[in-house]
Formats: structure tokens, sequence, C-alpha cells
């Protein structure tokens, strides 16, 4: 039986504990030397993530026999733990993390947009930071839409190490309260960020696309929204680029436009098509990155 994703944080109140512990204790580089036994660990005792980044690995490099994809499913979990390890790190010592935002002037303009913009994400490279790299963009009202479904040890970890944040949560337990929080935050020319590459196990509400060479489930809420507001649509990834470093980036604004009640479906499929072949150019470009450790295309 495939694992459908459950809205909470891979590696347990435990590990976060573990990189809480060792993001406090000696900087960045001692950090991440001391993550090695315990991704180890946690790659052993977890056969279904183990599993799940070994089916990943062999969809993105097809020619790799079990050994290779076992390998670099072993490498996903320690790329998954630095990055954890970073947003915990730039708490305690922000100059230890750097990044760049080329894509700032764009995001200004974007979110300046009288019918709001909503922010698309997914759960790749540093997308928590992300949310706080955006507070340079003071002039912007910001809205996270997200599933508060958190392991509460992991949460207060999180709350202990990162503080408090500046924006809205808008959650998405009661998708129905959600669908019109997000509607009212962009008629009123607020942004939305809002990932767009996993849903909540069931098929209501999503549609079926090509993704890294399988059909695919994706989320149609931001299209939606984003159809029925005129807001704009901006793909922005925070991508680890070096070892201690991160890129913020923009893509030009796109909207999503429903011709007519006989073309939605084929309109909104379009847009979530256009979303997912977006995403699978990053993916390849950094498989390591990408935070899916269950059956993605099964579940």
């Amino acid at each position: 039986m495939s694992r459908a994703w459950s809205g909470r944080s891979h590696g347990g109140g435990l590990g976060h504990a573990l990189v809480h512990g060792f993001a406090r204790c000696g900087g960045v580089w001692v950090c991440y030397v001391l993550l090695l036994p315990p991704t180890v660990w946690f790659f052993l005792i977890d056969q279904n993530a183990r599993r799940a980044s070994v089916r990943y690995w062999q969809q993105v490099r097809p020619h790799l026999d079990r050994v290779g994809a076992t390998f670099l499913a072993l490498c996903h979990f320690y790329a998954f733990a630095r990055i954890l390890a970073d947003r915990l790190v730039i708490a305690a010592a922000p100059a230890a993390i750097r990044f760049r935002n080329p894509g700032a002037a764009r995001l200004d303009r974007a979110m300046r947009h009288p019918q709001g913009c909503i922010i698309l994400s997914a759960h790749i490279g540093a997308w928590e930071m992300a949310g706080r790299w955006l507070r340079v963009h003071g002039q912007a009202t910001i809205n996270i839409v997200m599933l508060l479904a958190e392991d509460p040890r992991v949460q207060e970890q999180l709350d202990r190490a990162m503080g408090d944040h500046p924006f809205a949560i808008i959650d998405l337990r009661d998708p129905f309260a959600a669908s019109l929080a997000i509607a009212a935050a962009l008629r009123r020319g607020e942004t939305c960020c809002m990932l767009a590459d996993r849903t909540a196990g069931t098929a209501a509400n999503t549609v079926a696309v090509p993704f890294l060479g399988r059909m695919a489930r994706f989320p149609t809420g931001p299209f939606i929204a984003a159809a029925a507001t005129g807001a704009l649509l901006v793909p922005t990834f925070a991508l680890k680029d070096g070892p201690t470093s991160y890129v913020l980036d923009a893509d030009p604004p796109w909207q999503v436009a429903f011709t007519s009640r006989a073309t939605r479906a084929r309109d909104l499929e379009a847009a979530v098509g256009r979303w997912a072949g977006r995403l699978e150019q990053v993916v390849r470009r950094h498989p390591e990155q990408w935070q899916n450790f269950y059956d993605f295309w099964r579940a």
C-alpha cells in the first residue's frame, strides 16, 4: 500500500530536536558533520521513506540499478537533513547562511498587482526560509497557505528556533473556509504563498498531468483562485546553490483564465500542466532538493 502525504515533516520530533541541538552547538559545518550518523540511522529505520526515495530516483534516473538508486536515496536523506539544519542555523546565526534574490524587482511588481498575487512554490529547497526572506518586500501583506497538521513536537522545535513570523496563516484543514479566505485576501490585493506539489490523499480538487514521465495528481486550488480573482501567478523557488548559500528567484508572472464553462476543465488542466512542467524542470536540475519521501505518483 502506498503512503499518502500526511502534512507532517519527515524525521519527527526526535530528528528535529537532534538537528536543533547540532545547529546550536558548533556552527553550520560542525552541524553538517554531526548530521551524518542520524541521517544513516533514519535511512535504515524508515523503510517506507527509503523505498519511496529509491523509487523516486529510479523515476528521475531510469538508467540506475537498485544499488545506485539506494545510494542516491541516502544522499537524498542527507540533503534534506542539511536543508532542515539550515533553517535552524539561520535563526541562531543569520550570517552563516547567505541568500541572494535576483527576482526581487519582479516580485515587487507582482505583489503590487491590484487583483493580488499568488507566489507558487513546492516542497523543494528552502521553501520555509523563503517565506522569511520575503520580508524584504515590506510593502506587501503576505498570507501563507498551509496545512496545519505538523507533529506538535516538531512545531515546538521550529517555534523555539525560528520565533514568530510576520505573516497571516490560512489553514487548509478546512478547504472551504480556506478558499474563501484566499479569495478575500487576493481581492484586497494581498499576496498568498501556496505550495502546489502535494495533495492530502484524495483525488478531489486535483488534476492528473504528466510529471517526470508518469501521470501524477496536483492540486487545482491555486489555479482556480487565480482564475476567479484575476491574481497573478508567480512560480518562485528558493534553492541551495552552494554549501551555505541559496538563491531565491521568481519566474515571469502569468494569469489563468477560463474562456467558457465548456472549456473550463481543459483550461484548468492546461494551467496545472504548465505548472507541473515548470516544476519538473526545477526538480530535474535539483533532484536531491525535492523533499518528498512518499510514493508521489501512487499516493
